[in-house]
């Protein structure tokens, strides 16, 4: 069990002799720094360390050998020359005459969440953690609740010695916390892994602490649970940061993820080795319909070519990549899934695998889509607002210079808008809004381009159209607003007034052809309104 928690851990683990020369480290320590498993035996790991921190590194490393604990910030170079910047402990490995002639280096990257805090002060994106395990304190708890294991790390987080906690209740757990700890342990028996709880827990001072846990079932032979283990990291700094945000920019935004994980692992030949039973609870389907069976089969065929390519990428760079794609569901036919895939070798067959881990991202997906036509568009009535309607229009006035046409920009507005919301009131001067450029949209051509400048104002770029054709356009338009209105119980008849500006005969700059526009508009507002009038007028 050690053994397994150390190799595949998340935190880069070296073994180091005397002098600081490595006989081996885990997967994860080659994955941080890049260099392959024949690479290691020719590196002292010192030589990782910056010159600036090698000085500090060699007296710790000294005390280590003397079995002294020690835990401290240093940074390294990976091959590539990338600057980590690490949490690093010193675990002594103390032999039968109590000399130590190994060391454990246990790493913590930091590099991200460095990165975070310098970051701070210019953004309130969500700040992202990786909950490592190993580095952090450990325990196992026997079906009872009492006590089997602690290591180190517990002693140092939480203040109690081993001895004093073996073979008795967890004393972390506060007494209003009861409740919840029956409901967790249930769903452990159940087979069920809880990960990221976050929650508040008791050191022997009396104080709490808030602190992530990740709760495993151990099992036997036979498959029975006969323990629980529990990894817990301290996020009180995390905390701190979150309530400084707070409190500086006077608002925050809380994200509740509680999407549950999907675990595969994919062989070279795209099967699907494993996958974990949450997949059942989240697309629907039993664990044999995906043991076995190729990934190809569950994707998506307008993502299969993209999901394939970055399969055999994965295999041929020994990477990690991130990537959306849809999969199949039982219910809904099709969800969106976001996956990481991390290319992994077994140490015992040699043999290469893809760890690929998921998650639903159905919502993200709409707010995206949601955010991304809310930039462009009008809310009340779903036109195109100025944002996309100047882009639009800088756009037609470059094809028209480049093609030597003209092209027109009609300025409009709703001729005693503010009489509709004074008599009928707000709610139907909002219907009059979303119904008005339907009616108008009826006169104009599918190459036109109708948009909301704001209030009761409306805007229309007109291509490829000479000052004549925009009249006819415009007249058009008013002799559809001619009809009544009847909007629920209320009948009523709005016309319109029309501002026409020609390029380049009035202006070549879009800017020059809107204010030209907005005063012809205003020319036909003084002649009685229910008419156009052209700029050149």
């Amino acid at each position: 069990m050690y053994s397994s928690i150390l190799i595949h851990n998340p935190d880069p683990i070296f073994l180091l002799d005397e002098s600081g020369k490595v006989l081996d480290v885990n997967y994860a320590a080659t994955d941080l720094f890049g260099y392959s498993t024949s690479h290691w035996a020719n590196i002292n790991y010192q030589e990782l360390i910056v010159p600036e921190s090698t000085s500090n590194v060699e007296c710790l490393f000294a005390e280590s050998l003397k079995g002294e604990f020690c835990s401290y910030q240093a940074s390294a170079y990976d091959k590539k020359g990338k600057l980590l910047h690490l949490q690093v402990k010193h675990i002594p490995l103390i032999n039968q005459v109590q000399h130590s002639q190994n060391i454990m280096i246990v790493i913590t990257d930091l590099s991200d969440l460095i990165e975070t805090r310098n970051k701070l002060q210019k953004t309130t994106e969500q700040l992202r953690f990786f909950y490592e395990s190993s580095a952090e304190a450990m325990d196992i708890i026997d079906l009872d609740g009492n006590v089997v294991q602690v290591n180190k790390a517990f002693e140092e987080m939480y203040g109690w010695k081993a001895e004093e906690v073996i073979g008795r209740p967890m004393p972390t757990i506060p007494a209003k916390q009861t409740e919840q700890v029956n409901r967790d342990r249930a769903r452990l028996l159940n087979n069920e892994s809880i990960r990221g709880l976050e929650v508040e827990c008791l050191k022997k001072d009396g104080t709490l602490i808030p602190v992530s846990i990740t709760l495993s079932p151990l099992h036997d032979e036979h498959g029975n649970v006969i323990a629980f283990s529990g990894i817990s990291r301290d996020i009180s700094e995390r905390k701190r940061i979150e309530e400084a945000l707070i409190s500086s920019e006077k608002k925050y935004r809380l994200i509740a993820e509680n999407m549950t994980d999907l675990v595969t692992i994919i062989d070279e030949n795209g099967v699907i080795t494993y996958a974990s039973p949450s997949v059942t609870p989240v697309l629907g389907f039993p664990l044999e319909y995906y043991e076995g069976e190729n990934v190809s089969d569950r994707v998506h065929p307008e993502d299969l070519p993209e999901i394939i390519r970055r399969l055999y990428s994965l295999f041929q760079s020994r990477g990690s990549a991130e990537i959306e794609f849809r999969c199949e569901h039982k219910a809904k036919e099709w969800i969106w899934l976001e996956a990481k895939g991390t290319y992994f070798v077994d140490g015992k067959s040699d043999e290469s695998f893809l760890l690929v881990v998921s998650r639903v991202i159905e919502e993200k997906k709409m707010m995206r889509e949601k955010l991304a036509h809310m930039a462009f568009h009008d809310e009340l009535t779903g036109l195109p607002n100025r944002r996309l309607f100047k882009d639009i229009v800088t756009q037609t006035l470059k094809e028209a210079k480049r093609n030597k046409e003209e092209c027109a920009l009609l300025y409009m507005d709703i001729d005693k808008f503010k009489w509709v919301n004074d008599n009928f009131g707000h709610s139907i001067g909002d219907k009059l809004l979303k119904l008005f450029p339907e009616r108008v949209s009826l006169s104009l051509r599918k190459s036109d381009v109708l948009a909301r400048q704001g209030g009761d104002e409306f805007l229309i770029i007109l291509p490829d159209t000479n000052e004549k054709e925009a009249i006819k356009i415009g007249k058009r338009i008013l002799n559809s607003l001619q009809e009544e209105w009847q909007i629920g119980e209320h009948c009523f008849t709005t016309t319109s007034s029309i501002g026409i500006a020609t390029f380049p005969k009035d202006g070549t700059a879009m800017e020059q052809l809107m204010a030209n526009a907005d005063t012809a508009l205003y020319k036909a507002k003084e002649c009685g309104r229910n008419r156009y009038m052209t700029y050149s007028t």
